[in-house]
């Protein structure tokens, strides 16, 4: 009997890891992602916001990159620098679009805000 609650508490186990892959790939993309810029090429940026997202051609976008300000006491403090802007020429597709660099700098881990 006890080896039988033991199988079954296992199965049970691997059935909900196996089944939250999926939930985890969706929760990194969705708040760990979302906004960043994956890439900078000699064309443009590539944004990891998509369709999914409300993304459109022609938004325009502003990108801050975090700075760590030194503090007294043992943790760490940051804060937001803007970079600079950039609008998007192209919908990849739901979770990518590409942009373009309108003034300032764009660097891989940045993110974007869109600008209203």
């Amino acid at each position: 009997m006890k080896s039988k609650f033991i199988i079954m508490s296992l199965s049970i186990i691997a059935l909900s890891i196996i089944t939250s892959c999926a939930a985890v790939e969706t929760a990194r993309h969705n708040y760990f992602m979302r906004g960043q810029i994956l890439e900078s090429t000699g064309e443009g940026v590539y944004l990891c916001i998509g369709s999914a997202d409300g993304a459109e051609v022609g938004q325009e976008y502003k990108v801050y990159k975090f700075v760590k300000i030194q503090g007294f006491n043992a943790r760490p403090r940051y804060k937001r620098e803007e970079t600079g802007t950039v609008k998007i020429t192209e919908i990849v597709d739901e979770h990518y679009a590409k942009a373009k660099i309108l003034t300032g700098e764009a660097k891989e881990n940045d993110i974007v805000e869109l600008h209203k």
